[in-house]
């Protein structure tokens, strides 16, 4: 939405208040080998978020077979032919310097009934919170 300032007759636009990064949607992708996965990261921040990946608590970086690409507040993970080594647990993290957040996504082989956004990876989280809430209130 822009503005324009009476006084000055310059253009001013409405600023957002500042907040850490929020990872608003991740999907993951279900590849056959051989072909390219791509792994999607949108996270909303302000300032604007810088995007890391890793797998195996390792970072990624533009190598072969591996490509990241970022568009503003969306990042992609694209791996070219995949192979069964590509397969697996892969970690999108978004900074910026009033904090971060991260997500897990899965490229995995047809077939493996892995739900494509994570849910599982979601509701296993929330089980292990309730039970720990649990423990919790009942002194377990």
């Amino acid at each position: 939405m822009s503005l324009v300032d009476i006084q000055t007759g310059r253009e001013k636009t409405k600023s957002q208040p500042a907040h850490p990064p929020f990872i608003k949607d991740v999907k993951s992708s279900e590849t056959q080998v051989g072909r390219m996965g791509v792994l999607q990261c949108d996270a909303t921040a302000v300032p604007k978020p810088e995007f890391e990946w890793y797998r195996d608590n390792k970072r990624l970086s533009n190598a072969q077979g591996i490509s990241i690409q970022i568009f503003g507040t969306r990042t992609l993970l694209l791996v070219s032919n995949v192979t069964e080594e590509d397969y697996g647990n892969y970690t999108c993290v978004a900074t910026n310097r009033l904090g971060f957040n991260s997500a897990s996504l899965f490229l995995y082989r047809p077939g493996t009934g892995r739900d494509i956004n994570g849910s599982a990876c979601l509701s296993q989280s929330l089980w292990l919170l309730l039970v720990s809430i649990s423990c919790l209130l009942f002194k377990c």
